[in-house]
This record gives C-alpha cells, sequence and structure tokens, in this order.
C-alpha cells in the first residue's frame, strides 16, 4: 500500500542529503570502533532519513498533521473551511493556494503599496510627518554645530 506523499521535492532532496551523510558518518564511526553505539544510531537514523526522501513521505509529519486536524477539526467546527484548508496546506509541505486566493493577495498587495486605503494613507502621513520632524530637528543641529566649529 503506497502512501500518499506529504513532502516537497525540496524537502526530500534535502532529507536524503543529509541522510546519506548522516549514514556516511555513522560508518566512519564504525569503522574506527566496531562498539560504538553512537555510530549505529547514526546509521540507523540516517537511514531512516534518507528512505523518507525517497518515498516523500514522513510518518511523524503525517502523524502530527493527522492529529491536528482532528483537534481542529473538533474545536472549530463552525469555521470557514478556507482557514482549515490553509492550514492542511501549511502542514503539509506544498502550496495549494487558488488563484483566487493569489489575485486577492496580489491586489491587497497593490493597494498597500499605492496606499489607496484610508489606514494606509493615515499611516503615511504619520509617517511624513515624523520624518518632516526628523528633518527639521536635524537642520537645527547641523546648524549648531557649524555655528560652533567655523572651520
Amino acid at each position: 500500500m503506497m502512501q500518499e506523499s506529504n513532502l516537497s521535492e525540496k524537502n526530500a532532496f534535502c532529507r536524503f542529503a543529509m541522510g546519506a551523510g548522516l549514514t556516511a558518518f555513522g560508518i566512519a564511526k564504525i569503522s574506527r570502533n566496531p562498539e560504538c553505539t553512537k555510530g549505529r544510531l547514526m546509521i540507523a537514523f540516517g537511514a531512516l532519513k534518507m528512505a523518507e526522501g525517497i518515498f516523500k513521505y514522513c510518518p511523524t509529519k503525517a502523524l502530527l498533521g493527522s492529529s491536528l486536524e482532528s483537534a481542529m477539526g473538533n474545536s472549530n467546527s463552525n469555521n470557514n473551511s478556507t482557514s482549515n484548508s490553509s492550514m492542511q496546506s501549511m502542514f503539509s509541505g506544498q502550496n495549494s493556494m487558488s488563484s483566487e486566493q493569489i489575485d486577492k493577495l496580489m491586489k491587497d498587495f497593490s493597494s498597500a503599496i499605492s496606499g489607496n486605503t484610508s489606514g494606509s494613507n493615515a499611516t503615511a502621513s504619520k509617517q511624513s510627518d515624523s520624518s518632516t520632524s526628523n528633518q527639521h530637528s536635524s537642520e537645527s543641529k547641523n546648524s549648531t554645530t557649524k555655528a560652533q566649529n567655523p572651520s
């Protein structure tokens, strides 16, 4: 029975590479001292990580994800499905945003940059007021310094 993959390509590659390195380091420790327990544990843990990378499936992540989903389902049964799907996609290791969500985020971002929202305008005016006062105070400091130091 093949499990559904719960790791992204990049995550799987990193797990495989780190597992191979850990396994090699464990083999090196065992070759110097055959009774080394650390080396044996490194080999076992590295082989586990290599297998996770090859099959793109992490049982620990699946177990934590399923228990988290059941806990969220029991406590937040009246919430909308978009928040649950975003939490599930966050723990699945893969991006699963719809094009509508991406369009909405892009519109929100562009309006925040251009300053079309009233909250952004208020913040921008406060920032411009503070920068103007900072410029005036720095100009007065420069003029006093020039008056004290004629060189």
